[in-house]
């Protein structure tokens, strides 16, 4: 399994008549994105025996995101000699899809898993000369190779040299998928949880679709920040951070493979603000930003290209509100307002057309509740 120094693929789309139309596989990494193909099944170069004959080598940089080929069940993740870190995925038949060289995973053992789910990151651990995915189908029980991968993409011819573009994805129809992306860090249609220590570490929290998987570290230096929210941003599928500091700068932080990249200021003057969210009040697919000022006025800043747009008044009276949150309530694919008021009654506001609706009090008792989601 041995690799090439990996680099970023160009688009090279694909013709039709490599695509297996009813083929049961999409490629390994996120939709829209390619890779280039660095060795193909049966090269001369180190996939000619019975473990790898039918493999594909993908080029990549380290802590690319890798998702599952097609449905099934984690039969192994964890460390595999000359393989480093790999998954396999169990799809019945005794027929294993098989990632190596990762430097993570994200899933554990048993646990099912749906096509275009995130799984891991790739790497370059076992035995090879720079980053890369290795990706092949496998008998479960032996690990031998089994077959080449017949994916929609592109069939199972892979030359070398080429970048295929990537059709796969989570479906957005599996129940739980967040179709606003608030806090859904991995892009998988799930929320994750994340959270801020006390001594201002930033902490990630993978959602497995059974519990929490390990931590990932993704930020330091943020104990001093006055808010802190989780949302999609950029409109790429997977929650970006935002923060405003004890300056009240508004602050961006893009997810760059579950890692956070260098802020971008978006706003400032948020200091006085008594809350602060982000969450796509516009249904557009990117994240705005709404906030309730010191006089208790909450206000809806549009997402405008690189920063906020014109602010627009949506409502008053806000400033007694223990707690006021943004989400999607409704299912219409744009945000409402949730708010606890000072007696601890939990109340619904709507999204109609640019303001809110007539509140809608689904709940009583949270006065106590020191937070609030």
């Amino acid at each position: 399994m041995a690799a090439l120094v990996a680099v970023l693929g160009i688009l090279v789309p694909q013709g039709s008549a490599l695509a297996g139309s009813g083929a049961p596989f999409k490629l390994p990494y996120r939709a829209g994105h390619a890779y280039t193909i660095t060795q193909t099944p049966g090269s001369g170069y180190s996939h000619n025996d019975g473990y790898n004959r039918h493999a594909v080598d993908f080029a990549m940089p380290q802590g690319t995101p890798i998702v599952a080929s097609a449905a099934g069940t984690v039969r192994y993740e964890g460390w595999s000699s000359g393989g480093g870190i790999i998954a396999l995925i169990d799809h019945g038949n005794n027929r294993c899809s098989q990632y190596a060289h990762l430097s993570a995973t994200i899933v554990d053992r048993g646990q099912w898993v749906a096509q275009g789910q995130h799984i891991g990151a790739s790497g370059a651990t076992g035995n090879v000369t720079g980053p890369h995915l290795h990706w092949n189908v496998v008998y479960c029980d032996s690990q031998l190779s089994r077959e080449i991968p017949n994916t929609v993409e592109n069939g199972t011819n892979y030359p070398t040299g080429t970048a295929p573009v990537s059709q796969n994805s989570l479906s957005t129809s599996l129940p739980g998928a967040d179709g606003e992306r608030v806090s859904d860090f991995s892009g998988d249609g799930a929320a994750d949880v994340l959270g801020v220590a006390a001594n201002g570490d930033f902490w990630y929290y993978p959602h497995n679709l059974s519990g929490l998987s390990t931590p990932v570290k993704i930020g330091i230096g943020w104990a001093a920040f006055k808010h802190v929210m989780a949302a999609d941003w950029s409109g790429d599928g997977a929650a970006d951070i935002l923060g405003v500091d004890s300056s009240g700068r508004l602050l961006y932080y893009p997810n760059n493979s579950y890692q956070l990249s260098g802020y971008t200021q978006i706003g400032n003057g948020w200091a006085a603000f008594k809350h602060v969210m982000a969450a796509d009040w516009s249904g557009d697919g990117a994240a705005d930003v709404l906030g309730v000022d010191a006089s208790g006025n909450l206000w809806y800043y549009p997402h405008s290209g690189a920063g906020l747009g014109n602010p627009v008044k949506i409502g008053y009276g806000w400033a007694t509100f223990k707690h006021v949150m943004a989400a999607d309530w409704s299912g219409d694919g744009a945000a409402d307002i949730l708010g606890i008021d000072a007696n601890g009654n939990l109340w619904y506001y709507p999204h109609s057309g640019p303001g809110l609706g007539n509140p809608v009090k689904i709940g009583h008792g949270w006065a106590t509740f020191i937070h609030v989601m």
